[in-house]
């Protein structure tokens, strides 16, 4: 369905069509019914809702955050910065247990992750352990 679509759908279902808090607060209620487009919705509504003026407390009253989490769930600039900061992290860290990089943290880079000294440790002595037992 088409964002223009859904936004209609939550403008039909306003106590007052024109209000955009409370077509905020239809596109909430229709968050059951669509599943994953609920999100476009959500995000259409609020940025209509800042177009107009109303404050984050306002719309935050609406899902019933408090502001500052509000303006972190709808602001486009932070969550590309959340996901980049946690994809950066992910990535550098021990592709076996997720130990993240270090001073004292040795990673040994290859083509398709990182492994640390520890890992590194553990493999060696199951090699180690599998040979031992092959003799």
């Amino acid at each position: 369905m088409e964002a223009s679509e859904l936004l209609e759908r939550a403008r039909s279902r306003a106590s007052d069509p024109e209000n955009p808090l409370e077509i905020l607060s239809a596109a909430i209620t229709l968050i059951p019914e669509l599943g994953g487009e609920a999100d476009v919705l959500l995000d259409l509504a609020v940025c209509r809702a800042r177009e107009a003026g109303a404050s984050w407390t306002a719309i935050g009253e609406r899902f019933g955050y408090i502001r500052r989490s509000t303006r972190r769930r709808f602001t486009p600039a932070f969550a590309h910065r959340h996901l980049v900061n946690r994809r950066m992290k992910r990535d550098a860290a021990c592709s076996f247990c997720r130990r993240p990089p270090g001073p004292r943290v040795h990673m040994v880079h290859g083509e398709g992750g990182r492994i640390c000294d520890r890992c590194v440790a553990l493999a060696g002595d199951i090699v180690a352990g599998l040979a031992r037992r092959r003799r």
